[in-house]
């Protein structure tokens, strides 16, 4: 990714300390005690209560899923396949982990969990999907850890850049939108159990990187390059909250010298951040970044007209090309993330390289 997300605390938190009770001293419990709504933490067993009692709510999100995932892991789980689920359930949160491939930290996937117990494997799956398609939006919850808008309104006023960090290409919604963006989960929640709401996962992110193409992708596995589907070979990635910036820098060669021949044909593209190899490669193949980068650069509003201004604008301020040039370069180095400046400063220069621009 371009820059790093500052991550901002929240009530919304809450809901996953919720779970950690839930899963390590309820489910996972090894003491041989029945089932017992008092087992669970004060609040959540509140809003358990609470939803039950709410006739409007037609679905049973709560007190049936939670008892019958504990009847599973008390039942069938032995006492060593329950101290084991914790310690996955410790190692699938600690997401920064994850994404610096940590050896000591070593995830666990429904897949896995399906050959231990899929009756489990299925319950889990519905339960901490349904957490944040549909609980973490219901007023018993809202009303104790706030609501996921608010947290997005003090989110975007600390991360006021107004791009998308994963692309840099397109505009993150802000605090004067009435409209947000879709939170995507870094780490899928429908590969990784236990934290589908813990928000050092979720971030915002915008519709093209979401839903075009990161989907289900994780960027913390390498990509078979014959089948195109994640190979199970761990990797590192950059981790959207980490405090060490990516320092991505963006190289072009434009193998051509005739504008009019501008093409993603006749573009090379070399992306590079000191020590991050593996980070960059897991970036690009995620977010389809060199296909979108290359296209950007030919784009009539975009890499064309980057050229044409440097090509006509200079007239209008008396300037020579070179002049023109080296201002434009100038302004695109002080704002990155304005118009793709990130992108656009590599391009005029592989232009003058290519002898289109003069220097």
């Amino acid at each position: 990714m371009l820059f790093n997300y500052r991550y901002v605390p929240h009530s919304i938190e809450t809901f996953q300390a919720w779970m950690d009770h839930l899963v390590k001293n309820v489910w996972c419990r090894n003491d041989g005690t029945a089932y017992s709504i008092e087992l669970l933490i004060n609040d959540l067993k509140d809003v358990v209560v609470e939803i039950g009692n709410d006739d409007s709510i037609q679905k049973d999100h709560l007190d049936g899923p939670i008892k019958a995932i504990d009847a599973i892991m008390q039942t069938d789980l032995s006492a060593a396949q329950r101290i084991q689920m914790a310690e996955w359930y410790d190692s699938n949160n600690d997401i920064e982990a994850l994404y610096t491939n940590d050896t000591q930290k070593e995830p666990v996937t429904y897949d896995e969990l399906k050959t231990i117990n899929a009756d489990l494997e299925k319950e889990l799956k519905s339960f901490f999907k349904s957490l944040f398609a549909s609980v973490i939006h219901l007023k018993a919850v809202q009303s104790r850890i706030g609501h996921i808008d608010d947290h997005y309104k003090e989110f975007v006023k600390e991360n006021n850049e107004g791009k998308c960090p994963y692309c840099g290409i397109n505009d993150i919604k802000g605090e004067h939108h009435t409209k947000r963006e879709a939170y995507d989960h870094f780490l899928p929640k429908g590969t990784y159990p236990f934290n589908s709401v813990n928000f050092r996962n979720l971030a915002p992110m915008c519709h093209e990187c979401n839903s075009t193409y990161k989907l289900q992708k994780d960027p913390t596995l390498h990509i078979d390059p014959l089948n195109r589907g994640a190979s199970g070979t761990r990797r590192k990635a950059f981790y959207s909250f980490s405090k060490t910036e990516p320092k991505i820098s963006i190289e072009l060669t434009l193998n051509t010298s005739n504008s009019s021949e501008l093409s993603p044909e006749v573009i090379d593209l070399r992306a590079t951040s000191p020590g991050c190899d593996e980070e960059v490669e897991g970036w690009q193949e995620v977010y389809g970044i060199e296909e979108r980068y290359k296209a950007k650069c030919c784009g009539e509003n975009d890499g064309k007209a980057w050229l044409q201004r440097v090509i006509e604008e200079r007239i209008n301020y008396d300037l020579t090309e070179g002049q023109m040039l080296a201002a434009e370069l100038k302004a695109a180095a002080n704002k990155p993330w304005s118009d793709s400046n990130f992108l656009k400063k590599p391009f005029l220069e592989s232009c003058v390289d290519a002898g289109i621009l003069a220097e």
